[in-house]
């Protein structure tokens, strides 16, 4: 007890080299506490989105790898195969699936008995008539609910919502039948098909988010769609997303619906683009914190290593002494080692305190430049700028990381993990700060201590 409580008293009377080593352990601490934290957040944000997006499984036709591979417009269209829409059911039938969802758009619609809505071209005064788009969605995005300003949302087959301007044209009110003709026969021997739909809801087309083309855009079920009996997907815009139970399972799922019939010309895969682009900034940053780690610990601990040689080494005397006075060796490594304990395990409190408080806006300054240059980097490839589109057959592909944006928030946590870890950084730095002490102080004799002090 009495070389404990030795060790607390010299650090007390030599409060000036003991604050300057409190100084470097309590910067390595800081620094280290901030970098850990950033990046296990960064980590845990990171496996959400892979969770997120990975889970993700998409299923269409290779439209961009074929026209990337150097087929022609002919070659293409001849090489493009259309699976039934019954396909894409069937293989949502699987063990390694949590959830399915189906989106299909119809187009080349048109309608004997409503007047169609009329608008003012782009960059013209021509004004032409806006194209019906029959919009059908197995789970349909809540903000239509909504906008809906009349009458309610579908819910059963042949149930639609339609455009408030295209009800005010033509007299519609719920409850009334519409009647749309899909026209299959543009793209060849197929019969046209005919839809008789309940108007339910009318939802206000000033408030609805429309996209870069402008259609009159009518919702309903997937189901309302899928019932006309399509042989092919030809004629339909179809968008199938299969939820993995786990982002591992991708082979497994692609194998099996392979084995379902699945065509080489189409593609199973999670998607990539869009995955690079959400988690790009994290990944920066993950990886600047990481050697900014690295750096301050390699470099803390030399400055550690110099400065404490250089703190022991005045000691000498007092080693000296105590040795003369008949002390072993192993008491004031003892003591040397129990005053650099205390002065780590100070260091580490405030270093927890004032790390834990510092990670949270450095880290959100870190991640603003790095989104800012990520958004920057985006606008300046082309197949970002627009859409890519590649049309044949009514299937379009786009490149998919348009529209979604790179993760921008981060909330930064002081976890057990972390806080494990930086324990036994405290650690390996007493061990080093007190290592150094007794190593450069009991190499030396007694006499000869006193000797050159005198």
């Amino acid at each position: 007890m009495y070389f404990i409580t030795n060790a607390v008293k010299n650090l007390i009377r030599n409060k000036g080299r003991n604050t300057l080593l409190a100084v470097i352990t309590s910067a390595i601490i800081i620094g280290a506490v901030v970098t850990l934290t950033i990046f296990n957040a960064a980590s845990k944000v990171i496996d959400e989105i892979r969770l997120d997006i990975g889970s993700r499984v998409t299923i269409e036709q290779d439209i961009m790898g074929m026209f990337r591979s150097g087929m022609g417009v002919e070659e293409l269209a001849a090489n493009t195969e259309y699976i039934a829409i019954d396909d894409f059911v069937s293989f949502a039938d699987s063990e390694y699936l949590s959830n399915t969802v189906f989106d299909v758009e119809v187009f080349n619609l048109e309608s004997k008995d409503l007047t169609p809505v009329q608008a003012t071209s782009p960059g013209s005064n021509i004004v032409q008539d806006v194209p019906y788009r029959l919009l059908g969605s197995s789970e349909p995005d809540e903000t239509l609910s909504d906008i809906i300003v009349e009458g309610r949302m579908f819910e059963s087959i042949n149930e639609v919502v339609i455009d408030d301007e295209l009800a005010r044209l033509n007299n519609i009110n719920i409850g009334d039948v519409i009647e749309l003709k899909v026209l299959l026969s543009f793209w060849g021997d197929l019969a046209d098909k005919l839809f008789e739909l309940t108007v339910v809801g009318i939802y206000s087309a000033d408030l609805y988010q429309r996209q870069l083309f402008r259609f009159t855009d009518i919702f309903t079920s997937f189901e309302t769609i899928a019932s006309a009996g399509w042989e092919s997907i030809l004629g339909l815009n179809m968008l199938a997303e299969y939820f993995l139970r786990n982002p591992d399972y991708l082979e497994l799922f692609e194998n099996e619906v392979r084995a379902k019939g699945l065509p080489d010309t189409y593609i199973v895969s999670i998607n990539q683009a869009v995955y690079d682009r959400v988690t790009a900034p994290m990944l920066s940053m993950q990886s600047a914190v990481m050697t900014f780690s690295i750096v301050i610990l390699i470099l803390g601990a030399i400055v550690l290593a110099l400065v404490s040689f250089l703190v022991v080494r005045e000691r000498k005397y007092e080693v000296g002494v105590l040795r003369a006075m008949g002390m072993e060796k192993s008491k004031i490594a003892f003591g040397i080692q129990t005053e650099a304990i205390v002065i780590t395990a100070l260091c580490l409190a405030l270093g927890l305190v004032t790390g834990n408080t510092a990670a949270q806006p450095i880290a959100n300054n870190l991640l603003e430049n790095r989104v800012a240059a990520a958004e920057a980097r985006s606008e300046e490839l082309q197949h970002d700028k627009i859409a890519a589109v590649v049309s044949f057959g009514g299937q379009i592909q786009t490149e998919h990381s348009i529209g979604y944006k790179p993760e921008s928030e981060i909330t930064v946590e002081l976890s057990t993990s972390v806080i494990v870890r930086i324990i036994f950084i405290t650690l390996g730095l007493a061990a080093l700060s007190g290592t150094i002490g007794i190593v450069v102080i009991t190499r030396y004799e007694p006499l000869k201590i006193l000797r050159e002090r005198s």
